[in-house]
């Protein structure tokens, strides 16, 4: 535990080991285990200090190209802005309309399985994760179900050097 300066009120408060939601991810199931948080005693004021988000964020990306459930137009959206483009390059590159990827983003339509599974080879390729292709093409997708929940995802972040963690799945 350390104690540091609200950044809001300017008054003491503590940090302590423990679980944050990353919503910051853009995705709404994943939590962060074993992160430093701050909070404030006067103002309320908290936040998480997350450590290697850009390794989070490839694991995090790993997780949803193994899933058997379609991807959501949230995970489509942090694949995409993982690989740092833009909206119409990346449908471009995938062969639709930009409105179109607007939509699966947005959660107003969802692409058919074969593109689905096409987004997920394409990122594989993009970022270095070929070995992944094999996962890819086993998937046998299940149903989909508007109101289907996206399973919670816990990464556990048990060292810190540097830049560089460890993250036990």
């Amino acid at each position: 535990m350390a104690t540091m300066t609200c950044p809001t009120c300017k008054q003491e408060g503590q940090t302590h080991i423990g679980k944050h939601h990353y919503t910051e991810s853009g995705l709404q199931n994943v939590w962060l285990k074993g992160v430093e948080i701050f909070e404030c005693n006067k103002c309320g004021e908290n936040f998480a200090f997350i450590p290697c988000a850009e390794e989070i964020h490839k694991l995090i990306a790993e997780i949803l190209l193994q899933k058997e459930d379609q991807l959501s137009g949230r995970e489509i959206r942090f694949l995409r802005k993982h690989m740092g483009m833009k909206a119409k390059d990346f449908a471009e590159r995938l062969g639709v309309k930009n409105v179109t990827v607007s939509r699966w983003e947005h959660e107003e339509t969802i692409p058919p399985t074969t593109i689905d599974r096409l987004i997920r080879y394409f990122y594989a390729a993009e970022m270095n994760l070929l070995k992944l292709a094999p996962k890819i093409k086993e998937i046998k997708f299940r149903k989909y179900k508007k109101d289907h929940k996206a399973p919670i995802i816990n990464l556990p972040i048990t060292k810190v050097r540097g830049e560089t963690c460890v993250v036990n799945v």
